[in-house]
């Protein structure tokens, strides 16, 4: 959850090392907006990709962490401006570089991971269909639940 959305996401990870895990994310994002863009009113959604590197503190992959991450979201943001009245529709690819901090906890012995972190990062619109739309700095908390299915 950001203070502009609802990022909804589905992950995979890859052990590196002993510390460090290779983490990729499809997922959807829920774009409202508000007044926080170039307009009035910005609300849109679009699917994403995301790849990172996720490096714990202690081995086993738990406890407290950090994550470098990118990620590219496609997103159709409908748009409207209160005085003088206006309305429109912009298509955009974002690119939003993140750090954040978490900490993972271990359930049902290594099998159920409960997360929970906090992001701050950065929105660039590199393509644009229309109006500008809002980007800048961005600041996210969340929370994941991570299942193994090994």
């Amino acid at each position: 959850m950001y203070p502009a959305g609802l990022m909804i996401n589905a992950r995979a990870d890859w052990p590196l090392n002993k510390k460090g895990l290779l983490v990729a994310k499809i997922g959807y994002n829920i774009a409202e907006r508000q007044d926080f863009g170039e307009h009035d009113q910005e609300d849109g959604g679009g699917l994403g990709l995301a790849m990172g590197y996720k490096y714990y503190f202690k081995e086993g992959f738990k406890g407290l962490y950090t994550e470098a991450r990118l990620s590219a979201w496609f997103l159709d943001i409908d748009w409207r401006n209160n005085s003088p009245a206006a309305a429109g529709n912009t298509d955009i690819t974002v690119l939003q570089p993140t750090l954040a901090a978490g900490y993972d906890f271990l359930l049902k012995g290594d099998k159920v991971k409960l997360g929970l972190f906090a992001a701050v990062g950065y929105e660039i619109n590199i393509v644009t269909s229309g109006e500008e739309v809002g980007q800048g700095g961005i600041s996210i908390i969340g929370a994941s639940i991570a299942i193994a299915l090994r």
